[in-house]
């Protein structure tokens, strides 16, 4: 449930929050399609985006599954222990040890982390990282902290339809 009064409705409460922000919500948008668009390996992304759901303790973000890029139910458990895991490849490891940073002491992102991370991913795939990263922390901060969709399960059904489970009356 909502910590802030927004719209009544049927869809999702954050495409209901956006609407109070209308001059936020082309550029959101714009965002999340340009993160669907990111040329990172699917599965990476997937990684990348479920360590910081993990980080930010976002309900929806846990829950939400791209299950045709790759990353196994037990890669996703494993994301927070990443470091000592061999579910991982070396470039999946620096991506997850770089998301992880970014999420929580983005200053102690060193030039060797940089070098290991350009080194897997080129400099463009770093940029890219970067701005994918980006956007899951400040989007699933943005849900978690206001309570946007907390108490449910956002996906889309065969047709590409939005299906909420889970929310409250």
């Amino acid at each position: 449930m909502a910590r802030i009064e927004i719209p009544d409705g049927d869809g999702p409460e954050v495409m209901r929050a956006l609407t109070l922000v209308p001059h936020f919500a082309d550029a959101v948008m714009a965002y999340e399609t340009a993160v669907a668009r990111s040329r990172l390996d699917r599965r990476l992304h997937e990684l990348v985006r479920m360590r910081i759901a993990v980080i930010n303790e976002c309900v929806v973000c846990l829950n939400w599954r791209n299950a045709d890029w790759g990353a196994s139910e037990e890669q996703l458990a494993a994301v927070a222990d990443y470091a000592d895991s061999d579910l991982f490849t070396p470039a999946e490891k620096a991506a997850l040890e770089f998301a992880e940073r970014f999420a929580t002491d983005s200053a102690r992102i060193d030039d060797d982390l940089l070098e290991r991370l350009t080194g897997h991913l080129t400099a463009p795939g770093v940029v890219d990282l970067t701005l994918v990263a980006g956007k899951y922390l400040a989007l699933g901060r943005f849900m978690q902290v206001l309570g946007l969709d907390q108490a449910c399960n956002i996906t889309f059904d065969g047709s590409g339809d939005l299906v909420v489970t889970g929310a409250e009356s």
